[in-house]
């Protein structure tokens, strides 16, 4: 009963985190950077200002190209999670199908990349970024962990892979003063923009 009390508090972060991802995306998406501040969202400015954006070629054109990438990435999702073309593909590659559904969306994301002209995705961060990678084990590593320890029994060949994959999980890390100043320099950067006050707000 223990264990799986400890599991609550990692629920309700994950669920506040999943909630507040949402609404940054709602946000993200609204037309508001775009068409600038609107004084008053269903007034007769706010309107107009829809309008605008519809006959304005330079907004148009980037979202048809949002909407047809959004359209390939979720027609790729919707098309290999049928029962027809999973059946096909567990038919020919066995257990092989989920990661070759995994390859498929990687590769509709390097489209999305490609046609934004972002190239490789590791290019673009800092050589600290870079250096900090490749000291530490990616972090949806701690949550296989979770997985691994945190369950009522342990059998010995679950005890084994739980060590071992600990083990290797652990040996990887290897931060030095230089990673820690990076990551320090990063809160403080995050904080900083954080407490900056919105666009429109009194100061």
């Amino acid at each position: 009963m223990a264990p799986a009390l400890l599991l609550i508090p990692a629920a309700l972060a994950s669920f506040i985190l999943a909630f507040g991802t949402g609404v940054e995306f709602v946000r993200f998406t609204s037309l508001r950077p775009l068409l600038g501040g609107i004084p008053e969202p269903g007034g007769p400015d706010a309107r107009q200002g829809w309008l605008a954006a519809m006959q304005d070629r330079s907004i148009l054109v980037p979202l048809a190209w949002d909407l047809g990438l959004l359209l390939l990435f979720v027609g790729q999702h919707s098309l290999m999670a049928t029962d027809t073309v999973k059946a096909w593909m567990s038919r020919y590659f066995g257990v092989l199908q989920r990661s070759l559904y995994v390859a498929c969306t990687a590769l509709a994301l390097q489209v999305y990349y490609h046609v934004l002209g972002l190239g490789e995705p590791l290019a673009l961060k800092s050589p600290r970024a870079l250096r900090l990678f490749s000291h530490l084990r990616h972090p949806v590593c701690v949550e296989l962990l979770m997985v691994l320890w945190v369950v009522p029994t342990l059998g010995t060949d679950r005890l084994l892979l739980a060590l071992l994959l600990t083990l290797y999980l652990g040996m990887a890390h290897g931060l030095d003063q230089q990673d820690l100043r990076y990551l320090r320099a990063q809160l403080q950067r995050k904080l900083h923009l954080l407490s900056r006050p919105q666009e429109g707000e009194a100061e």
